[in-house]
């Protein structure tokens, strides 16, 4: 009876350590870099978003700080190719275009409309790749001009 107690108990015992002992965000790599643009790093508050070009199920975007962005690993990407978009707005209020005697937005709220700083080539148009390895790092630096 006492061996097939203590059998037990180190059989729970290992599933436990073995749950344990598992990544955090299994399969998942933290991903970093920074953004210039025309030489210069991007303004704070620029949004860097990778999508997947493959069957990964991980998708991801990062705020930019200082010129650099960081998606930890718990959050982070699956291995793979990502198409790579940058966004920044300019933070200006734009002109109403239907009563430029309005304030900015749709509904005559104070909508803030910005233009974006980032280039099509880097945004909606973006043809721009990584590829996420597992043995990294993953750190992508991006200059857009």
């Amino acid at each position: 009876m006492y061996r097939k107690r203590f059998a037990i108990g180190i059989l729970a015992i290992t599933v436990v350590a073995a749950g344990c002992s598992k990544p955090q965000g299994s399969g998942r790599l933290a991903v970093s870099g920074t953004v210039r643009i025309n030489g210069q790093p991007i303004k704070d508050g620029a949004i860097v978003l990778f999508e997947p070009l493959e069957s990964q199920d991980t998708g991801g975007n990062a705020t930019v700080y200082n010129g650099a962005f960081t998606i930890p690993q718990q959050s982070g990407l699956k291995p793979g190719r990502y198409l790579v978009r940058v966004t920044a707005g300019d933070g200006q209020t734009a002109v109403n275009p239907v009563d430029p005697n309005s304030p900015p937005g749709p509904t005559a709220n104070t909508n803030i409309i910005s233009k974006d700083l980032v280039p099509a080539s880097w945004n909606e148009d973006s043809k721009q790749e990584v590829n996420v390895t597992r043995d990294g790092p993953n750190k992508f630096d991006f200059d857009i001009h």
